[in-house]
């Protein structure tokens, strides 16, 4: 009789090995759930209005707005959306920090964006803002980033302000990908421990690369680099942020204005377009500009609570089914396997992160939420 006991150790000797390294997939090491990200000025005054008395009034209705909207992410712009004047910059922090503190924002994920490492505002703009705000931010959205150096870097110094404040919440880093250098440095980036999403950012890509961005096209044009980035971003259990749709829908002043109104439903059609586009992809969320983006938007990663209900019931039927000793049923014209079923896991999680599926849902599949994850999912001894 052969003996292989040799052999048995030397493949439990490997799978110690490589159970280190499990597998790894969208979100897994992302501290919060969105599915749109909305951009919201730091600083907004009407021309001739004094910065800080017209300028704090007018910035902070809008600012406020974040704790009204049916947003789930949200982030105040002390970069491109605020004005690039240093004696302008102070103001636009002190209005973050007001709005912060003054506010309630509910369940939303609360960011800010500052200006990027390279500028002269960066300095104050980390130390003012989450000195005096850290416990209550999320997330900093982190804009033209060139190096997985850099973000290293951003990491120590937003630690570094959190010890030095008495705090222990981390703060996680969202990252624009929005240069070829970043765009090649990718992966490096998503590797940094507090980085939870890669956020592709069309605009500055393309005006990079020397590309233009077309509302009809820019799905195919950018399509190579919009595809790796949910890829790269997957690898290392992060999430990636789909760029803005290339059309604002600026709302018709004159009610009896078709054009207009044709325009508006346009821009809407497109920002649905994208996101369910984004979504189909591997995207986690997409950019908002607008109010009148959020429903689209959102929407691609809201299913309906009858198409949410009938993946919860494959997943329960395929694990009654693998309890029984099968490894594939017929769902439909489809053969549904545990690769297919995983694919549909995603429905039953957002349904249930939307709201839209109950615990009294699960419960009724006979089924805890874990056993039913442990079934559909590949998963690590």
């Amino acid at each position: 009789m052969t003996d292989f006991t040799a052999v048995r150790d030397l493949i439990q000797g490997v799978q110690r090995q490589h159970r280190a390294l499990p597998e790894m997939m969208k979100g897994a090491k992302v501290p919060y759930y969105r599915r749109g990200e909305m951009s919201i000025p730091a600083f907004k005054m009407k021309p001739g209005g004094d910065p800080e008395t017209d300028g704090r009034a007018t910035s902070l209705k809008l600012m406020g707005k974040a704790a009204s909207l049916p947003i789930d992410f949200f982030f105040y712009d002390l970069e491109d959306a605020s004005p690039d004047n240093p004696d302008l910059k102070p103001l636009a922090r002190a209005f973050v920090i007001e709005a912060f503190n003054t506010l309630d924002y509910g369940k939303r994920v609360r960011a800010f964006r500052p200006n990027n490492i390279r500028t002269a505002y960066f300095e104050e703009d980390v130390i003012e803002v989450v000195g005096a705000i850290g416990d209550k931010l999320d997330a900093i959205v982190l804009p033209k980033t060139e190096t997985a150096d850099e973000v290293r870097d951003v990491q120590q110094v937003l630690r570094e302000i959190q010890k030095a404040c008495g705090r222990d919440n981390r703060i996680a880093i969202e990252v624009l990908i929005e240069s070829p250098r970043a765009f090649c440095q990718a992966e490096g980036i998503a590797a940094v421990d507090d980085v939870s999403a890669l956020i592709f950012g069309a605009w500055d890509f393309a005006r990079t690369i020397g590309g233009r961005v077309e509302a009809d096209t820019w799905l195919q044009d950018q399509g190579a680099a919009r595809q790796l980035l949910p890829i790269i971003a997957a690898a290392y259990g992060k999430d990636a942020v789909d760029a803005v749709t290339a059309t604002l829908p600026i709302r018709p002043k004159d009610p009896s204005d078709e054009s207009a109104i044709a325009r508006h439903k346009r821009a809407i059609d497109f920002a649905r377009r994208d996101a369910e586009d984004a979504r189909r992809i591997g995207f986690a969320a997409k950019w908002i500009l607008h109010p009148d983006q959020i429903e689209p938007i959102q929407g691609a990663w809201t299913p309906s609570r009858e198409v949410a209900l009938e993946a919860l019931q494959l997943t329960a039927t395929y694990t009654r089914a693998a309890e029984a000793g099968s490894g594939a049923e017929v769902h439909g014209e489809q053969l549904a396997d545990k690769a297919v079923v995983g694919t549909e896991w995603w429905v039953v999680l957002a349904g249930l992160q939307a709201d839209i599926l109950t615990e009294e849902d699960v419960a009724a599949t006979g089924y805890s939420l874990q056993t039913l994850e442990r079934t559909v999912r590949t998963t690590d001894a």
